[in-house]
C-alpha cells in the first residue's frame, strides 16, 4: 500500500503544517501509556471512532510501501462478518457477547459499538481495563479467576460490570473476603472441552459453590458458561450441530436443577463454529464468539466461513528462492502466524494459503493451485511451488497469505494495516511498553 502527499483527520485534508505533527505525536502514542488517542484524535467520547486509527490516503491495494511482515485487515469483510452473525442472534433473541481477544482493537470494537452491541468478553484483566477505558461498561472476563489480581479487579469492578468466571470455592471466598463491588460470577462448566469448568455431574461441587456466593454480599451468581471447543473437531454441519445441542442439554439440564432458586440465571456459550453454522440456537441466553470477526483456514476447513469471509492476510516479502527444490522463503515466521498448521488431503502440513493481489484486496479464486507455507521457523516461512508457479514472484516482492488461526496470528503481529488505508490499533501496541 503506498501513502500520498496528503494525510486527513476526520475526512478533512490537514494542512501541511500539520503533517508532520500528527506523524510525530502518532509514534508517541504508540509507544507510550497509557494508550490515549486524545492526543492526536478527538476521544472516543465525541462519537469518533477514528480515534484508535493513524489516518492517510492510500491509492487502492499498493503493496509497495510493506517491507517487512505486516498484517492487512480488510474492514468490508471483517464489518460484513460482524453484521451477519448479529442478525443472526438477534432473528433469534439471543445476547451476543462478542469475545474481543481475536481482534482486540478499539477500532473494530467499535465497528461493533455501530451496530448496537454493548456487552463484550475478554480474556484478561488488563484486556478489560482496555476496553474499559474506551467506554465500555458490561464485560465479562472468560478466564478462570486469577486471584492474585484481585486487588485489579476490584479497581475494574467500580467502573463496569464485570462478569467472572470462577471452578472452585476457594476462589469464591478469596473474592468475597476482598471485592468492594458488586461482581457476577459465572460457574465454569466442562461440557466436553476438558480444559477447565465443571463437569456437569458434580452438582456436589455447584451446590458448595453455589453456597459460597450465596454468603457474599458483593457476589452475584449470573449462570452457568461454557466453550464448546470441541466444535473445532468438527468437519461439517451435522456434526457441529451435534456438538452444539449436546453442549447446550448439558447446560439446561443444570438450569432445570437450579432455576427455583435462581429465577434470573443465564446460560452463556461461546465457540465460532456453532455461531456460524448452528441454524437454530435454542434455549441459550447468551453467545460468545469471537474467530468469527475475522474467521481463518481453520474455521474454512470446518464449514464456519467461506475463503472470501477470511478477513486478514499477511504480507510477507519474498526474501530467497531455491528453483532446484521449487521453494521460496519468505520474510514470516512463527513469531509473525504462530504454528498452527492444517493437513491437506495427503496428509502434509500447511501453515498459511496465498492469496492473489486485487486492486482493493486480495482475491481467493486460485488459492487451491497458489503454493502454500510448508513449514515456519522464528521468522522464516518456507514456501512450496508447482512448476507453474514457482516463477510468480521473485526477491522483493510482497506475497499475500491467509492465516490457520487469525486469533494467534494477530495477538503476534500487534497491529494491522488496513486494505481502505492507514494503521488499526491492537491492544499489544499498549502492552509492549
Amino acid at each position: 500500500m503506498k501513502f500520498t502527499e496528503h494525510l486527513t483527520m476526520n475526512g478533512a485534508e490537514m494542512p501541511m503544517a500539520s503533517q508532520g505533527a500528527n506523524r510525530t505525536i502518532y509514534y508517541m502514542i504508540y509507544w507510550l501509556p497509557p494508550y490515549d488517542a486524545s492526543k492526536f484524535m478527538p476521544v472516543h467520547s465525541s462519537g469518533d471512532s477514528a480515534s484508535y486509527f493513524y489516518p492517510g490516503k492510500y491509492s487502492n491495494m499498493d503493496l509497495n510501501q510493506i517491507v517487512k511482515p505486516t498484517l492487512l485487515l480488510d474492514p468490508h469483510r471483517c464489518k460484513a462478518n460482524i453484521h451477519r452473525l448479529i442478525e443472526k442472534t438477534r432473528a433469534q433473541q439471543v445476547t451476543l457477547r462478542p469475545h474481543f481477544k481475536t481482534h482486540q482493537s478499539r477500532l473494530v470494537g467499535e465497528w461493533f459499538r455501530e451496530e448496537g452491541i454493548d456487552k463484550i468478553t475478554v480474556t484478561s484483566v488488563d484486556m478489560a481495563n482496555f476496553f474499559a477505558d474506551d467506554g465500555w461498561r458490561d464485560i465479562t472476563i472468560a478466564f478462570p479467576v486469577n486471584i492474585r489480581q484481585t486487588a485489579e479487579i476490584n479497581e475494574l469492578s467500580a467502573k463496569v460490570n464485570l462478569g467472572l468466571i470462577v471452578v472452585d470455592a476457594n476462589t469464591i471466598d478469596a473474592l468475597g473476603d476482598k471485592l468492594q463491588h458488586k461482581v457476577a460470577l459465572w460457574i465454569k462448566i466442562d461440557v466436553g472441552t476438558h480444559r477447565t469448568g465443571i463437569a456437569p455431574s458434580e452438582t456436589d461441587i455447584i451446590d458448595t459453590m453455589l453456597g459460597k456466593i450465596h454468603s457474599h454480599t458483593h457476589l452475584h451468581f449470573a449462570g452457568f458458561l461454557a466453550h464448546a471447543g470441541q466444535t473445532y473437531q468438527g468437519r461439517s454441519t451435522n456434526e457441529v450441530q451435534r456438538i452444539y445441542d449436546n453442549s447446550l442439554d448439558l447446560l439446561v439440564a443444570l438450569k432445570q436443577k437450579y432455576i427455583d432458586l435462581y429465577p434470573d440465571l443465564k446460560l452463556s456459550l461461546g465457540d465460532t463454529p456453532g455461531a456460524s453454522m448452528v441454524s437454530q440456537f435454542g434455549p441459550v441466553d447468551e453467545l460468545r464468539p469471537g474467530n468469527f470477526v475475522f474467521y481463518d483456514l481453520m474455521q474454512e476447513e470446518i464449514g464456519a466461513c467461506t475463503m472470501d469471509d477470511i478477513a486478514v492476510a499477511m504480507a510477507c516479502p519474498v526474501v530467497a528462492v531455491h528453483p532446484e527444490r521449487l521453494q521460496w522463503i519468505i520474510y514470516g515466521g512463527g513469531i509473525h502466524f504462530s504454528k498452527d498448521f492444517l493437513l491437506m488431503e495427503d496428509g502434509k502440513k500447511y501453515f498459511g494459503r496465498m492469496v492473489d493481489i486485487g486492486a482493493t484486496s486480495w482475491t481467493t479464486k486460485d488459492i487451491k493451485e497458489n503454493p502454500y507455507i510448508t513449514s515456519l521457523s522464528q521468522e522464516h516461512g518456507v514456501i512450496q511451488c508447482t512448476k507453474e508457479n514457482f516463477k510468480k514472484y521473485q526477491p522483493g516482492d510482497v506475497s499475500l497469505w491467509l492465516p490457520v488461526h487469525s486469533c494467534m496470528t494477530a495477538d503476534a503481529m500487534g497491529e494491522y494495516t488496513s486494505t481502505d488505508g492507514g494503521i488499526i490499533d491492537h491492544y499489544r501496541q499498549h502492552v509492549y511498553l
